[in-house]
């Protein structure tokens, strides 16, 4: 029987390098004094929804974001490496503005690797999930990519995307059968 896992996909609070305009990539990242206060507005906005689990990534801006929501629930985040925010390599630390998405530099990880991540992402958490509704605290391009695969587009269109504000969230439901390509 295939089951609908809900997901409530959102991004982490602001955070002192997205201030920066910096490439945080693999990077912790620090939430801003307005990060802090986004993530409790979302743990405010989202006190109605049911929700069965809460589900980050590792690095500490999404599990920080996570944790301000859980703990208003009585729920503890599970950090998965598979949310991380795309690979900027060398370039981590670098200004975000100089950054074409459509021609990555070497080193970087590419949008094709990403999208990977993202499928791989989908099918573990409806295979963790069946049935239940998770929050999923990402970041901005890991976050497109998973809204890029649910729709269908492949990674150049992904990379013309906008990517999602901080504590923003939209709501995927993925059906996962045989077939972990078909996404509904």
């Amino acid at each position: 029987m295939i089951q609908t896992t809900h997901l409530i996909l959102t991004r982490h609070g602001e955070t002192l390098e997205n201030r920066q305009g910096i490439m945080q990539g693999h990077m912790p990242g620090t939430l801003s004094p307005l990060g802090i206060q986004q993530a409790r507005d979302l743990a405010d906005r989202l006190k109605e929804e049911k929700m069965d689990a809460i589900v980050c990534s590792d690095l500490a801006r999404s599990y920080d974001t996570a944790k301000i929501v859980g703990d208003s629930r009585g729920l503890e985040p599970r950090p998965v490496a598979l949310l991380r925010e795309i690979d900027w390599g060398k370039y981590a630390g670098g200004k975000l503005a100089a950054i074409d998405w459509t021609r990555l530099p070497e080193g970087c990880e590419t949008l094709e690797n990403l999208m990977g991540r993202a499928r791989k992402f989908m099918a573990w958490v409806c295979k963790e999930y069946p049935g239940r509704q998770v929050l999923v605290v990402g970041h901005g391009a890991i976050d497109r990519a998973i809204l890029a695969c649910w729709e269908g587009k492949t990674a150049m269109e992904m990379a013309e995307m906008p990517i999602m504000q901080n504590t923003s969230f939209i709501r995927l439901n993925l059906k996962i059968g045989y077939d972990t390509r078909t996404w509904g």
